[in-house]
């Protein structure tokens, strides 16, 4: 149970964080008070996210393929890398960064104790939960716009190319890996759909894109993101309630 319900976390953290992150290397773009007005849609949505995650942000998202869905809620500090998730999976879940150590809580089983803990230095380059959790390589779909239109009130639509995100995606912790996994499954990972929801200040507000498999049908994600800048504390669980992970689930994940 405990090595099922840890690899939905994984995949589902990373389909949290899929839409997030720069494409300048993790560097924060200037604040919208110093920074001209983009030229155009696809710029205006590249900086965009890099504002969102230039501070602590709270993100909503619910990720549905067919009959499966999973909504989680997360609050991250990508430079502190701090970070607290609750949802279901379709299993209640709760996760936990606080720098380099991943917290995870899953259903106690033969006396497990309820939480898990993860040196995410340990986990191998191309995990999936590592990179679900490294902010300053997360480029994901945003990485890879090619094409978008303003249809007005900071709304915007237009289609992503996953390949060219592979292509500008950290090595670090697999993200590139990962994108071009995804890639595969798409249908035409050249055109991928998405909308996005710019506010006044220039940040990122909401995200939703689909994307059309060869053979598991349509996985479509949205996200919605708050709480600017509002601080955050996570802390680790109780000792009492804690196991380390053991040499066999780090060659797992």
């Amino acid at each position: 149970m405990r090595r099922r319900l840890t690899a939905v976390l994984s995949i589902t953290l990373a389909a949290l964080l899929a839409g997030c992150g720069s494409n300048s290397g993790g560097s924060a773009t200037p604040s919208p008070t110093t920074s001209p007005t983009p030229a155009d849609p696809v710029t205006a949505i590249k900086q965009a996210m890099d504002r969102t995650l230039s501070g602590p942000v709270t993100m909503d998202a619910s990720v549905k393929a067919g009959p499966a869905s999973v909504t989680l809620t997360g609050k991250v500090d990508p430079a502190a890398r701090l970070l607290l998730i609750t949802g279901t999976t379709p299993e209640p879940m709760e996760a936990r960064l606080i720098g380099d150590a991943a917290y995870i809580k899953t259903e106690s089983s033969d006396g497990d104790k309820p939480w898990m803990k993860l040196d995410l230095t340990k986990l191998r380059p191309n995990s999936s939960l590592r990179q679900s959790f490294d902010f300053q390589s997360q480029t994901g779909i945003v990485g890879g716009v090619v094409s978008a239109e303003a249809l007005g009130e900071g709304r915007y639509r237009g289609t992503a190319d996953l390949d060219k995100a592979a292509e500008v995606a950290s090595t670090n912790a697999g993200m590139r890996d990962g994108i071009q996994s995804s890639a595969k499954l798409a249908k035409d990972p050249k055109a991928i759909p998405f909308e996005a929801t710019v506010d006044g200040e220039g940040r990122m507000t909401a995200l939703s894109y689909t994307v059309a498999t060869k053979t598991m049908g349509d996985i479509v994600t949205e996200m919605k993101m708050s709480g600017f800048g509002e601080r955050l504390a996570v802390t680790a669980p109780p000792a009492g309630d804690t196991e380390e992970a053991s040499e066999e689930m780090y060659a797992f994940l």
